[in-house]
């Protein structure tokens, strides 16, 4: 029974793999020159918004103060170590509950909880090489087959037809 369940958990997961088709972001042109214009004015910085009612907007905003920016009349602090370069244009990533940028400052906190992503990939590697063999013995099984049935086809047919 539990080697039922793990088939179709793999199952599953080639069933989403296969069904995954990776979209590239496309900003629109207002975007584009969103982004444009934080990258060239320094008194102005360019802020991926991600808001509580799961949206992302684009933002051109005004730097306060050396490290502050306001956004939708809410502030978050600018950090300088938190900048995210996608494609040629410099950016903040800022979710609309948290005061501090989206960064990877925290990677030894998420380290020690566990919740890394790293060790997974040896895992998912071995459960996708597992799927791969049980699919090529599954391959080459049926070709066993088609002989077998093929050979008992002739043996019967020289039976019937030959005497």
């Amino acid at each position: 029974m539990e080697e039922n369940r793990i088939k179709q958990l793999e199952q599953r997961i080639i069933e989403i793999n296969n069904s995954i088709k990776k979209k590239k972001l496309n900003p629109s042109f207002n975007e584009k020159r969103k982004l444009t214009t934080g990258n060239k004015k320094p008194e102005n910085v360019a802020v991926i918004y991600l808001t509580r009612d799961y949206q992302i907007r684009f933002e051109l905003c005004r730097i306060i103060s050396g490290n502050l920016v306001v956004v939708n009349n809410k502030v978050h602090i600018l950090n300088p170590r938190a900048v995210y370069r996608w494609k040629k244009y410099n950016c903040y990533v800022i979710r609309e509950i948290d005061r501090q940028p989206v960064s990877n400052e925290d990677i030894d906190e998420v380290i020690a909880r566990k919740d890394d992503t790293e060790a997974d990939v040896p895992l998912i590697k071995a459960v996708l090489g597992a799927i791969q063999k049980q699919q090529q013995t599954l391959g080459g099984n049926k070709w066993i087959i088609w002989v077998i049935v093929a050979v008992i086809a002739l043996i019967v047919g020289y039976i019937f037809f030959v005497k």
